[in-house]
């Protein structure tokens, strides 16, 4: 999309937004000079990439200029549509968004590199909650690369973790994409607000997931920490995943048991491959 194009149609949005006013599309296209249906589709394209949000009240349809949609105006456009479309409905900053892409892309090359090395359990440590940290080996981490890039191509769908193993990544990814914006703002790239706003919008990715469960896991002492939390009336009452070390890999519910996994049956339900 060009900016040049794009650009008068969010400044129209934003002055509806401002002016809590509801959006007109058709005087947008008479001042702009544009076709309706032009105007209408570059509306949906700002949606779709997270910039404005088409609201609506007992007034009609009241938008929102997002904290994406000023800094895509600030940055005159140039923003990638690897970036601006990467989990746009649940990271309303496009330095998160950068940042948590990088990241992604940053940990599946490094694992990568290290499974053909013969040394994935180097770079599964990482990633491994430290009361499961004795029980990491070779077919362990090899699973959790797998995980890993399964993780970052649901992710590039806008899609959620498949498996607690998947969310076990997505906190690995999580302190990167942290990291890189401690980065970038340590050598000025960004100011203060703008680093803390980014840093905040990266827990949108449990949004995503719809929880944050998963955190547990690094507050455990020991792997049968797990099983305790389980029997845990509150945790069951909530509905919480099983995160015992066997469950893992376990596809959650909806999710297809194909690639990684090993499909459910009734004599083995644990989710891991054949060592």
């Amino acid at each position: 999309m060009e900016f040049a194009a794009i650009a008068p149609v969010l400044r129209a949005v934003a002055m509806s937004a401002a002016a809590a006013e509801a959006l007109d599309p058709l005087g947008i296209a008479s001042e702009l000079g544009r076709d309706p249906g032009a105007v209408a589709e570059d509306l949906r394209w700002l949606a779709a990439a997270g910039l404005i949000h088409l609201g609506d009240d007992e007034q009609g349809h009241v938008p929102l200029l997002l904290h994406a949609g000023h800094q895509y105006l600030a940055a005159r456009g140039h923003v990638g549509d690897d970036v601006l479309f990467y989990l746009p409905s649940v990271i309303d900053d496009l330095h998160a968004r950068a940042a948590l892409a990088s990241a992604a892309s940053q940990l599946t090359d490094e694992f990568r590199d290290a499974v053909i090395d013969g040394k994935a359990t180097s770079v599964a440590y990482r990633l491994v909650p430290a009361a499961f940290a004795g029980t990491l080996d070779e077919s362990l981490a090899i699973n959790l690369f797998a995980a890993t890039v399964a993780l970052t191509s649901r992710l590039g769908l806008q899609e959620a973790a498949g498996c607690l193993a998947e969310e076990i990544v997505a906190v690995e990814l999580l302190s990167i994409a942290r990291s890189e914006l401690d980065a970038q703002f340590g050598s000025g790239l960004l100011g203060a607000d703008e680093a803390e706003h980014a840093r905040d919008e990266l827990r949108g990715l449990f949004e995503l997931f719809e929880d944050d469960d998963v955190l547990d896991l690094f507050d455990m002492f020991e792997p049968a920490d797990a099983a305790l939390a389980g029997h845990d009336p509150v945790s069951q009452q909530m509905g919480k995943v099983d995160q015992r070390l066997e469950a893992w890999f376990r596809p959650f519910g909806g999710v297809n048991a194909s690639g990684y996994y090993r499909p459910r049956d009734s004599e083995n339900g644990d989710g891991f491959l054949p060592s």
